[in-house]
């Protein structure tokens, strides 16, 4: 018995030295197409002076960037920040109010109405819609007013459990419409 369970390890082992990773194939890089980096909003360049500028200078750069938002009431704390072995404490512009739909919507009808706000990727590369600022506000109110419609007050905590759908971006975009509710998870959204 101990001879044969002796063979099966010996050849679990060679097996998994297939598998092993060559050291030339930990980092795979893939090359960004010439015409996308064209288009892209920020160049190598500008990335890195923003970046050791946040470095830098972080109050100031975060004071900047906070500002590219719209407050209802403006922040004064940019930030507060704990390390310690007993706590960890990150908080940022804590003393200020937003609404994340205003922001994220609202804000963009004038200038980009018909431009796509939602890129939604399927869990097949294959699927994918695009969502207009319009069409988004549309779904948004839509989903807010049913919200309203069915009590949800500002305050209350939502649980709403879907799939990678592109209805998840539009219901956690609602809860914030009016002020009803917060959250925390933009998981699959990306506004432009």
């Amino acid at each position: 018995m101990a001879k044969r369970s002796k063979k099966k390890t010996i050849k679990r082992r060679r097996k998994l030295k297939k598998f092993k990773v060559k050291e030339s194939q930990k980092e795979l890089i893939i090359k960004t197409k010439s015409d996308w980096i064209k288009k892209g909003l920020v160049n190598k360049k500008e990335y890195e002076k923003k970046y050791n500028d946040s470095i830098k200078n972080n109050d100031s750069f975060w004071k900047k960037e906070g500002k590219r938002i719209t407050w209802i009431k403006p922040y004064k704390k940019i930030k507060e920040v704990k390390y310690s072995k007993s706590e960890v404490t990150i908080k940022w512009y804590e003393d200020g109010t937003l609404n994340a739909s205003a922001n994220c919507i609202d804000r963009h009808l004038k200038s980009k109405k018909d431009k796509t706000a939602i890129i939604w990727v399927g869990d097949d590369p294959k699927v994918q819609k695009k969502i207009t600022y319009k069409h988004l506000l549309q779904e948004v109110s839509k989903t807010a007013n049913g919200l309203k419609e069915i009590g949800v007050k500002k305050g209350d905590r939502v649980t709403i459990y879907l799939t990678n759908d592109t209805r998840t971006s539009i219901y956690n975009v609602s809860m914030c419409k009016n002020r009803r509710c917060s959250f925390n998870n933009f998981r699959w959204v990306f506004f432009r």
